[in-house]
């Protein structure tokens, strides 16, 4: 079982770029820690979808699909 993942960075992002937006803000500063932290979870997240993907792909390729071809009455 993985561990729990941290989104937390990511909402807080999302958060201040909302009320940007609805500011009229033209710019969304980040600390260099809230900087880190966004890209600390986005690599987590990322790794851990593309592990998945990698699993579906596995799985898939194990699937054995038939095809029966009937060429009609030429």
């Amino acid at each position: 079982m993985s561990k729990q993942l941290n989104t937390l960075p990511i909402e807080d992002f999302l958060d201040k770029v909302r009320v940007a937006i609805k500011s009229n803000q033209k710019t969304v500063t980040l600390s260099i820690k809230d900087a880190t932290d966004l890209q600390n979870s986005l690599s987590v997240v990322m790794t851990r979808l593309s592990g998945q993907l990698d699993e579906v792909a596995i799985n898939s390729a194990n699937t054995v699909i038939s095809i029966n071809m009937d060429g009609g009455k030429f």
